[in-house]
């Protein structure tokens, strides 16, 4: 039996363009119609990519599960990451604040560093 590269793809379950990379690549043989279009034999495409054929096939089920409400019983860490939150905003404060003391620190030391004697005659005449 030969089918087309859409139907081929939806066969075995890959993309089309897997399909046709396989075509290109010499591994899957399948001739073109008058019209250009592949036709793949059913054989050739099951010895390249393995498919289970079915009579008939049913819709899978979502069984994905319905998210559970946010709720104490749902997360019993959370007293404990609530704890751990406050302390590290407290830790972020006191950093922030002993940055801020160690800033105005080297701000005093410069101003220290800084030469504020006044400039002899001949300096401010040249302007140094």
């Amino acid at each position: 039996m030969k089918m087309s590269l859409n139907q081929a793809a939806k066969t075995c379950g890959r993309a089309k363009s897997t399909i046709l990379d396989a075509i290109k690549n010499g591994r899957l043989s399948a001739p073109k119609d008058e019209r250009g279009r592949y036709e793949i034999d059913t054989s050739e495409l099951h010895r390249v990519f393995p498919f289970k054929l079915t009579e008939h096939t049913e819709p899978e089920l979502d069984r994905t599960p319905e998210p559970k409400p946010n709720t104490q019983e749902n997360y019993p860490n959370a007293k404990g990451l609530e704890r751990e939150v406050e302390l590290l905003r407290e830790m972020l404060e006191k950093s922030e604040t002993n940055a801020e003391h160690w800033r105005k620190m080297a701000e005093r030391q410069q101003a220290l560093l800084e030469d504020k004697r006044p400039k002899g005659f001949f300096k401010r005449l040249l302007g140094q």
